[in-house]
């Protein structure tokens, strides 16, 4: 026989007196098809091409850290539909590898920005050890980036699926920046990304989102609001090439050894001179 909790509970379902469970907010989704896709390897200045980005596509000059991720959305943290601006067309991020999953269909246009290995490595040793509570040091985290068991993959490895020469043409338009010349040439950069992704913008308003996207002016970003990181963690770094070098000798430079033994190759076909070729 029914109890009279039950038949209370019965009743209420009837005179819908229970409110059903609140849905959840229908998340954005990247249409290959539709979109570019920004691909870097972690910690190669994705945040601040992002937020360049979003202020030549949107005209929107992002409150803090947070917000960039509602207007360049990001394929590993997808933000609700409601929060995304409206646009035929929008910039996604990535740091998968070509040879990674592609869940939302085949690419068409792709920008990839590469950066320094060695300053990548630092850089991604101090979030490892904040954000996932890496044990090692450096040099142990070298040896283990190195061998392709830091997420997503080796340095070298993601760069050549993107890169590496092909028999046969990229089926997708791909466009290559580097970080470094970002920090040299800002406001030629950013005339050139606006190219690639179909924005005309003035040479004056190209320097006012250089002067807007600035270290010092990403750092007030920051203290805005950072997508849940404390502020005992400064996710935007020196915003600066070459610090690799100013490593003591010892743990830095074996660290430094290591991984100029595995990635040399991919190293010299971007660019990027040894320690030793710096050195002389």
């Amino acid at each position: 026989m029914p109890t009279l909790m039950t038949r209370v509970a019965a009743l209420s379902r009837r005179l819908n007196l229970v409110s059903p469970p609140p849905s959840e907010p229908e998340k954005f989704r990247p249409d290959a098809e539709r979109d570019i896709f920004l691909v870097t390897y972690p910690r190669s200045g994705t945040t601040w091409i992002s937020c360049i980005a979003a202020e030549l596509l949107f005209q929107i000059s992002p409150e803090n850290l947070t917000e960039i991720d509602s207007i360049i959305p990001d394929v590993h943290v997808l933000p609700d539909k409601s929060a995304v601006p409206v646009a035929r067309q929008y910039l996604i991020k990535s740091h998968f590898p070509l040879n990674g999953p592609a869940p939302f269909g085949e690419y068409r246009r792709v920008i990839y920005v590469v950066r320094d290995p060695r300053d990548v490595l630092l850089s991604y040793h101090r979030f490892s050890q904040f954000v996932s509570k890496y044990p090692g040091d450096l040099t142990e985290f070298a040896m283990d980036w190195a061998a392709g068991r830091i997420w997503p993959c080796s340095w070298q490895e993601h760069v050549n699926s993107w890169l590496a020469p092909r028999s046969r043409p990229a089926p997708f338009e791909l466009t290559v920046f580097r970080y470094e010349d970002f920090l040299a040439d800002p406001i030629g950069q950013a005339e050139s990304l606006a190219k690639v992704l179909g924005v005309g913008a003035s040479r004056a308003r190209i320097e006012e989102i250089v002067a807007d996207t600035s270290p010092g002016s990403m750092r007030r970003r920051e203290s805005k609001g950072k997508n849940g990181l404390g502020p005992e963690f400064n996710f935007i770094g020196p915003a600066r090439a070459g610090s690799w070098q100013e490593l003591p000798s010892g743990d830095g430079r074996n660290a430094i050894s290591i991984l100029e033994e595995y990635a040399h190759e991919t190293m010299q076909r971007m660019g990027y001179k040894s320690s030793a070729e710096v050195t002389d």
